[in-house]
């Protein structure tokens, strides 16, 4: 990608976080990731600052100091999977019920009509769904594997 200077710009990949910092505050931003590298290798280099993106366009940089908790608000390593297991976040040798109430989880975190309750933009209701859809085909994949519903 070209910047309007004339320079290469390295491809990043943009993932929605939940923030939140030392006062409290918790924040619903998006943190862009060189390919290859993780958020949390972001959080352990040198730097002193994190910048991240609001929903709105404009950049917000914290002291990572200040930075009380980080976490995916969709886990984008778990919607690459194709291992169906690893999408909805349990063990192969999880029982049943366990498989079902670890799907039940996943869909309550991402589910369309949650986000969109929390007034969030399009674009968290777009990823949203995606991660729905991924959630309940993997369960519909598990399923029919170990002949449940039938």
């Amino acid at each position: 990608m070209f910047e309007a200077g004339g320079g290469l710009r390295k491809a990043r990949n943009k993932y929605a976080v939940e923030v939140e910092l030392d006062d409290g505050k918790v924040q619903i931003l998006f943190v862009f990731v060189s390919p290859g590298t993780r958020v949390i290798d972001m959080l352990n280099d040198e730097r002193d600052f994190m910048p991240f993106e609001t929903s709105d366009g404009s950049i917000i940089i914290y002291r990572k100091s200040a930075l009380k908790r980080l976490s995916p608000l969709f886990a984008a390593e778990r919607m690459a999977s194709r291992d169906p297991y690893d999408i909805i976040d349990v063990s192969h040798k999880a029982s049943d019920q366990e498989i079902h109430e670890a799907y039940r989880k996943a869909m309550t975190s991402v589910h369309p009509d949650h986000i969109q309750a929390l007034g969030l933009p399009q674009e968290f209701i777009e990823l949203a769904t995606k991660r729905a859809m991924a959630i309940n085909d993997a369960y519909d994949r598990i399923k029919r594997d170990r002949g449940l519903g039938r």
